[in-house]
């Protein structure tokens, strides 16, 4: 079913909206992370005791095992990178065509070379789901967000295309 121009400007504008408003949760969720990893999480009044503000809470047990890192880089780390590309690549965007050396290439083989990006966390993020589920044992609340949040990046990236 063909969609009209208005509700495609419509629905193109939303899931920027949320592409936008995800990356930010991502971000901040990444940026929690990196503090626990490198020790500064104290009783964060700021994050509610169920999403681990404690030290000995979940997250970090979490951020302390091999599984926290990828090739040596924290996890976390590697998401403030890519929340704020993804936050980036939908706010500076045009509108469908995009210059590269005086050409003029459609955007939507950006946006699919993005989507294909995209699907890296979402693959990293089944096999630490996994991880944390079958072979650590832990539950860990805001793992689960973040790993929610890359799966659904990837969804909209697909979707509004």
């Amino acid at each position: 079913m063909a969609r009209s121009p208005n509700s495609s400007i419509l629905f193109f504008m939303i899931a920027r909206l949320l592409i936008i408003g995800l990356s930010l949760a991502g971000l901040a969720i990444s940026l929690y992370f990196t503090f626990a990893y490198y020790g500064r999480v104290r009783k964060s009044r700021w994050v509610p005791e169920i999403l681990c503000a404690r030290e000995g809470s979940s997250c970090v047990t979490v951020v302390q095992t091999p599984y926290a890192r990828v090739i040596g880089v924290p996890n976390s780390l590697l998401g403030i990178v890519y929340y704020p590309v993804m936050m980036g690549w939908i706010l500076v965007a045009p509108h469908g065509e995009i210059w590269n050396r005086g050409v003029i290439l459609p955007l939507s083989t950006f946006n699919w070379v993005l989507a294909a990006l995209s699907a890296i966390p979402v693959g990293l993020g089944c096999y630490l789901v996994y991880t944390l589920r079958w072979i650590l044992r832990i539950d860990c609340p805001l793992c689960y967000a973040a790993h929610a949040i890359n799966l659904a990046l990837f969804v909209l990236l697909v979707v509004a295309m």
